[in-house]
């Protein structure tokens, strides 16, 4: 567990290092400015933003790999005229199946090592959520309202 521990606090730390680098560089707003110049829709560049962030959230540990990506594609949502606070639910519930899912599936092993319990008795636990988790992913991105009626009521836009 130490040793887990540690190696997340050495990827966010040198997300931290990063992403102040982008922010230095103008990175995000040079590929936020690109990516609304191109000609496809909008919500193809926003699946591929999550495919990035599911595939990157299968090798990395969520946090460490939020820290590190949100900084690029955030500034790049907004331009698109994504309600952040929409997109940051996408991703959180991108992030959640990134770590269950293989090739590497951090959930799982963080799971195998504590129990000592088999892969498949592990993800014959895991399938049911994965499928209730995609099928979220699905619904909220058809129906953005899902996650922000909440949000827009608080706010007196509702």
């Amino acid at each position: 567990a130490l040793r887990t521990a540690c190696m997340v606090l050495v990827l966010v730390a040198c997300s931290n290092v990063f992403g102040h680098f982008l922010t230095i560089t103008d990175i995000p707003a040079l590929a936020a400015q690109w990516t609304a110049d191109l000609t496809i829709n909008r919500n193809i560049v926003l699946i591929f933003v999550l495919l990035i962030y599911l595939i990157g959230g299968s090798f990395i540990d969520d946090l460490a790999f939020m820290i590190l990506a949100t900084p690029v594609f955030y500034p790049i949502v907004l331009k698109l005229g994504f309600d952040p606070i929409w997109f940051g639910i996408m991703v959180g519930v991108t992030m959640m199946i990134g770590i269950v899912i293989p090739p590497v599936a951090i959930g799982v092993f963080l799971v195998k090592q504590i129990t000592g319990e088999p892969f498949k008795v592990i993800y014959g636990g895991v399938y049911p959520y994965l499928i209730g988790l995609i099928v979220c992913l699905i619904l909220l991105f058809v129906f953005p309202g899902i996650a922000t009626y909440l949000p827009d009521l608080l706010m007196g836009k509702g």
